[in-house]
């Protein structure tokens, strides 16, 4: 009986405690067609004045001869499912974003992720502001997807300033 339970905990706790992975870098090239290097560069620093609190504080570098801009930034922690919102409720992903331009395109690339978690410091079982580079499989899944999230919302957002100079 003794072996039973020894071995049921056992596979418990191998499923607890899944393999950590650090977090993997995102790039993804967007195609904007009819757009030059320039309108992208300058709807790119408008999209990002929009989209983060204080475009001030995020970009750390920009130049518009190499249409190259560097921010650092940082989201809600993406999740899914119900459980893992309510736990990952105040965490937030911490990120360095570039936006490479050129005529008809723009790569965006996140790297220098971090997890900080319990951020609001609302549970007392995790230290409040913990920085993690690590995360489970699932979990860097979950990222990646939040990231093509910010993507598709600055290619939406890049298209968009881009027709709101025709009035």
């Amino acid at each position: 009986m003794k072996k039973i339970i020894f071995a049921a905990l056992s596979v418990v706790s191998m499923t607890v405690s899944a393999q950590q992975v650090p977090i993997s870098e995102y790039v993804e090239v967007v195609e904007l067609p009819n757009m030059n290097k320039n309108q992208i560069f300058n709807s790119s620093k408008i999209w990002i004045a929009k989209s983060f609190k204080s475009s001030n504080s995020v970009v750390q570098y920009e130049d518009a001869a190499t249409g190259t801009i560097v921010g650092k930034g940082n989201m809600q922690f993406p999740c899914q499912g119900t459980w893992n919102c309510m736990a990952r409720k105040d965490d937030l992903l911490a990120f360095t974003i570039k936006v490479d331009t050129k005529d008809n395109k723009a790569r965006i690339s996140f790297n220098d992720m971090t997890v900080k978690i319990n951020t609001k410091g609302t549970t007392k079982f995790v230290p409040t502001g913990q920085e993690i580079q690590t995360v489970t499989e699932k979990d860097n899944e979950v990222i990646q997807t939040g990231l093509k999230g910010i993507v598709q919302d600055f290619k939406k957002g890049i298209q968009g300033e881009s027709s709101s100079t025709d009035w």
